[in-house]
């Protein structure tokens, strides 16, 4: 009896291994030759626009602003392999004209070429046919910027009271962009809000953005800064009403524990916003501190003007303050300056060398049998280096300081100085 072959047994047949290779070999041909030579259509995403701005800019000076960096989608028909292909991308070409002579907004018409001469597909179309490019000339312009602070209603406690808002870093801001869109902007804010309650000094990071002279949107501007905020503080004030007080400097040492002068302001007291730790173990404001060279005999008057006074909100109605200084009868005499200054606080490495003075004689104030005795031998000149350049020639002023402890100069004294 025959024995019966089974399936399995066939491939240990070599002719039959051969023979199914081959046929399984042909399917496979089959497939893929209908599967990837199929003419088939797709789209090519992100295709990078090739932009020459610089002729433009070298021509009429024109620069773009806004988006200048396009992509656009460009569809495509070929046989499956090719299509799939990751070189097509790289060899499809969309470029755009940019010689542009005027500023505005302009269409640039797109253009598709291939770097392969023969390209083996076919570009049906691109998702857009043009783009917008912004050009104009560049300008650069600053601003003083305004503060625009939000306070809630309530926030600032009962007895408290807002002062002028301190900006922590210059207020001035550099604006750059296209030269239209700069030369519409009329001022620069910079804007934030207080919606909790306050009762000492606070500050806010405020944005800063742009006001425009007919109220439209400035485009494509920047600032010319890391950040686009600033650091503003709001002080906040204790409301307290205090007598006015007067003093004074460069005060004669036999005057500094026994003043024996009439000083009387007007008026005497005002209702002041001055910040709550300031009144520790106050009991008045001074208001002015005037320098014993501003003084004279008999009647001095001083006017102080709210308005001048710093750290401080006047609240009531009170404009200006009058200081009056009776010195009485006082003996005054012109006496003979002496020719030598003496220099403090010259730049490291400099020499300071006296040029000249604007003065040959010397003012003084004080009692007639000080005053008498008093020669030019006893006064001396010094001059505060410290404001001055160190590589330059500039006028100080020379306080004049006595042997005697109850006389005073009078008057502004000036010497010239070289520095070298």
């Amino acid at each position: 009896m025959k024995k019966k072959q089974r399936i399995s047994d066939l491939f240990y047949d070599n002719r039959f291994l051969f023979v199914f290779s081959l046929v399984v070999a042909v399917g496979f041909w089959l497939v893929a030759s209908v599967e990837f030579g199929t003419e088939v259509t797709e789209t090519i995403k992100g295709v990078p626009v090739q932009i020459d701005y610089e002729k433009t800019e070298e021509n009429f000076g024109l620069e773009p602003f806004g988006e200048t960096n396009f992509t656009v989608n460009v569809t495509v028909s070929g046989k499956k392999y090719v299509v799939d292909s990751d070189d097509i991308s790289d060899d499809i070409i969309i470029t755009t004209s940019t010689v542009v002579s005027s500023p505005g907004m302009h269409n640039l018409k797109l253009d598709v070429t291939t770097k392969t001469d023969r390209p083996a597909y076919d570009i049906i179309g691109i998702s857009k046919d043009e783009i917008e490019v912004y050009f104009d000339y560049s300008k650069t312009k600053e601003f003083l910027v305004e503060a625009d602070i939000q306070i809630a209603d309530n926030a600032v406690g009962e007895g408290y009271c807002l002062g002028d808002y301190v900006f922590q870093e210059a207020n001035k801001v550099s604006i750059s962009g296209p030269e239209t869109q700069v030369s519409k902007i009329e001022k620069v804010v910079a804007s934030a809000a207080v919606d909790e309650s306050i009762s000492e000094n606070t500050t806010v990071n405020a944005l800063l953005s742009v006001i425009t002279k007919d109220g439209s949107t400035a485009n494509y501007i920047k600032f010319n800064r890391k950040s686009n905020y600033l650091q503003i503080t709001i002080p906040v004030y204790k409301i307290s009403t205090l007598p006015v007080e007067c003093g004074f400097s460069n005060i004669p040492l036999d005057y500094i524990n026994s003043f024996p002068f009439e000083v009387t302001v007007e008026p005497s007291s005002a209702v002041f916003g001055i910040p709550e730790k300031k009144l520790e173990g106050i009991t008045g404001f001074e208001i002015e501190t005037i320098d014993f060279s501003q003084l004279h005999s008999g009647i001095n008057t001083f006017e102080i003007y709210a308005s001048d006074i710093s750290g401080v909100e006047i609240l009531d109605a009170t404009e200006k303050f009058t200081v009056t200084v009776d010195m009485g009868n006082l003996s005054s005499e012109m006496i003979e300056a002496p020719s030598n200054v003496t220099f403090n606080n010259v730049p490291s490495g400099m020499n300071a060398e006296l040029a000249g003075l604007s003065f040959t004689y010397i003012t003084v104030y004080g009692p007639k049998e000080s005053v008498e005795a008093i020669n030019k031998d006893d006064m001396v000149l010094v001059a505060d280096l410290k404001n001055i350049d160190d590589s330059a020639s500039g006028e100080v002023m020379v306080p004049v300081t006595f042997s005697t402890s109850d006389c005073w100069s009078y008057g502004s004294y000036i010497a010239t100085v070289n520095i070298s």
